[in-house]
């Protein structure tokens, strides 16, 4: 059985059961996978990751999210989240619910004030569940992202601990 992290609206964030990432990665279309790197990362991770399921415990997806840091304090810090949700959950509501839901986790767990994240500026879809969340669209950062040897430019989205939600 999987456990809980967050709820609503017919959908859920629970942490991963054996196998579940594997499933998601393998059931991905990869349309806005990231180059590999094998060169080690030298700032710390701190990487959390739960998967996204419906009412009836399908498998729709996984959100994940580290500490970013933009000063030398806690004060500074943010959290930078992702998702990724299966072809076949695309469409239902499932992206926006699960954002909403991971930020309404990492606030009440956690004291960081802020959460973001970033998609292409091509990914409409994203943009589309990022607004509906209730992030804020903040700017474009150029060529942040390297993907079939091509820069692609990313919309920074953020919402802050004090934002209307």
């Amino acid at each position: 059985m999987r456990r809980v992290l967050v709820s609503a609206g017919g959908f859920a964030l629970v942490e991963p059961a054996d196998g579940d990432v594997e499933a998601v990665r393998s059931g991905s279309d990869g349309a806005f996978d990231v180059d590999r790197d094998d060169r080690p990362i030298s700032l710390p991770v701190n990487l959390g990751r739960a998967v996204v399921v419906d009412s009836a415990g399908e498998l729709l997806g996984d959100v994940s999210w580290h500490q970013v840091q933009y000063g030398p304090s806690l004060g500074c810090a943010a959290w930078n989240m992702g998702i990724g949700l299966l072809p076949s959950a695309r469409g239902r509501g499932a992206g926006s619910a699960a954002i909403r839901l991971l930020v309404e986790y990492l606030f009440a767990s956690t004291d960081l004030d802020r959460v973001e994240a970033s998609t292409d500026v091509e990914n409409l879809p994203a943009r589309r569940a990022l607004a509906a969340a209730g992030l804020l669209e903040e700017g474009v950062l150029r060529g942040a992202q390297l993907r079939g040897g091509t820069r692609h430019d990313m919309v920074q989205f953020g919402l802050l601990r004090t934002d209307p939600r």
